[in-house]
């Protein structure tokens, strides 16, 4: 991580700053987790990653790799904030399905930005992507007597979020273990989502859906700029 942010093109300040602002308010936010709805809740969690999304942004001059996936990180992480602000509203019912549509897209996005990295997958890569195929469809099999009309789109979602975390996984040589951990964390907090709304939410599941959410958040991240700006 130290070398992302030691590219010496003058940006470098910029950079940490940008990385250190989104973790602070990552950490702040946590204080705020399952807290009533509000206007200075909604925009802590929405800046968390709203502000991150401008880290990409800011290597498109010192990136060697293709410079389109650098824009599409940043527009996977906006889609991400816009994402958090539609699930920071009050009014769930009517907002849970635009904000159930944004991290679609965002999960759509990070499959575009992972495929350049992506390589056949080996044995191991194929028994990580059976046992999230299979974790899933257990989920989505007890989830499926309570969700009603949001059947189609949560079905739609979690295919789209295994399609991520098989170019992630699939991504190992270019990009390491931590892509593949980060998609699969990421698929974790969004069941842990679905156990919330459809289920019976356990104690503490919001600090636990932002932490999981947040760190998976910050390793995609790490990893594809790495892989992107030839680190590793």
């Amino acid at each position: 991580m130290d070398r992302i942010f030691a590219t010496g093109d003058g940006l470098d300040g910029l950079r940490l700053a940008i990385a250190t602002m989104s973790v602070l308010v990552s950490v702040v936010y946590l204080r705020f987790a399952g807290q009533p709805a509000s206007p200075l809740r909604a925009y802590l969690k929405t800046s968390a990653f709203g502000v991150l999304a401008l880290l990409p942004l800011s290597f498109l001059s010192a990136s060697t790799g293709p410079t389109t996936g650098l824009v599409s990180l940043a527009g996977a992480l906006f889609l991400s904030a816009l994402g958090d602000w539609f699930l920071a509203a009050t009014d769930q019912r009517r907002y849970f399905v635009p904000g159930l549509v944004s991290f679609l897209l965002a999960h759509v996005v990070f499959v575009i930005t992972f495929l350049p990295l992506a390589s056949a997958p080996g044995a191991a890569e194929l028994g990580v992507m059976g046992f999230t195929f299979g974790a899933s469809g257990l989920l989505i099999w007890r989830l499926m007597p309570r969700l009603g009309s949001f059947r189609v789109p949560v079905i739609a979602y979690f295919l789209v979020i295994n399609l991520m975390i098989c170019v992630a996984v699939s991504s190992a040589s270019m990009a390491g273990w931590v892509l593949g951990a980060g998609a699969i964390l990421f698929a974790f907090s969004d069941s842990l989502i679905a156990i919330r709304k459809f289920l019976t939410p356990f104690r503490g599941i919001d600090v636990s859906v932002w932490a999981t959410y947040a760190v998976a958040q910050y390793m995609i991240c790490l990893a594809v700029l790495g892989a992107f700006l030839n680190l590793r």
